[in-house]
């Protein structure tokens, strides 16, 4: 980690530059920065910025007040500041941290922040420290220091991207730790892939009732346990239709079908084309 201070501000003509850019326009930081333990730093701003805000915590304490009293901030924590919002915030005296920043601007930073919880008056996303994170608020630094053009606002806006996404995963990791159950039973699908799992037999393997599992499932993974079961079984099917010479009844009976015809239609419903058609499509030949 580097421990300098630095920080960077986009000039009003690179603004511009990026705002008539319709790669760069999406997403782009206004401002970012780095400050180490020991600077003192302190910010009150009672009328907000023109920007989103990020605030990455990654070593220390500090804490933050949107109005209703200070907030402790742990490492790897990260404070969400919507546009002319009031806020304060500054390094714990005791254990003060290492900060990151980024003003940001376009569409996209809305809806990552949508996303990361702002729309729900989440202003404090709670996730572990992360090396990656940190390497991208570095890089985009870095970009920064060689220059304002578009090719450095284009750089920086996929690095930005990137840091975004990072986060969302972390936080997304860190709400699945009290649910690991989906995950093991995502590993009893697989091992099981030849079979016919009920949904009872699914929650069993992660510890839960139907009801919680069900819901638990479609809330990570974004669909019901049992459709996702089924699309993995196509899926892996798809894989042998591509690289195997086995016949389709006998695909069929290796993923739990009852027989070829009926895998053939539900193969066609759910990925587009019957399996044969799949098969000269995406076939893998051997060369010699």
């Amino acid at each position: 980690m580097i421990r300098k201070l630095q920080y960077s501000v986009l000039p009003s003509a690179s603004v511009d530059l990026a705002e008539a850019d319709p790669i760069a326009s999406p997403l782009f930081l206004r401002s970012i920065g780095r400050v180490p333990p020991g600077y003192g730093m302190l910010t009150r701003r009672e009328r907000g910025m023109d920007e989103y805000i990020l605030q990455y915590c990654a070593e220390g304490r500090g804490w933050f007040d949107a109005g209703e009293g200070r907030q402790a901030i742990e490492a790897g924590s990260c404070i969400l500041i919507p546009p002319k919002a009031m806020h304060a915030y500054g390094a714990d005296e005791r254990e003060p941290w290492f900060n990151y920043w980024i003003h940001l601007r376009g569409e996209r930073a809305r809806r990552y922040f949508e996303v990361l919880g702002l729309d729900r008056k989440n202003w404090l996303v709670e996730i572990r420290p992360d090396a990656e994170v940190v390497d991208c608020f570095d890089t985009i630094l870095g970009i920064y220091e060689e220059g304002y053009g578009v090719e450095h606002l284009l750089d920086a806006s996929s690095w930005l991207n990137r840091l975004l996404t990072r986060i969302v995963l972390c936080q997304r990791g860190r709400e699945s730790r009290s649910r690991d159950g989906v995950a093991d039973s995502i590993r009893f699908m697989k091992a099981n892939i030849d079979r016919k799992l009920s949904l009872g037999e699914l929650a069993a393997s992660a510890s839960l009732s139907k009801a919680r599992y069900h819901e638990l499932f479609r809330e990570r993974i974004g669909q019901a346990p049992m459709s996702y079961f089924a699309q993995l079984k196509l899926a892996q099917a798809g894989d042998v239709l591509a690289t195997r010479d086995d016949t389709i009844e006998a695909i069929a009976q290796r993923f739990g079908y009852a027989n070829g015809f009926y895998f053939s239609r539900v193969f066609k419903k759910t990925m587009g084309m019957p399996p044969s058609a799949y098969r000269e499509r995406y076939r893998v030949r051997r060369e010699g």
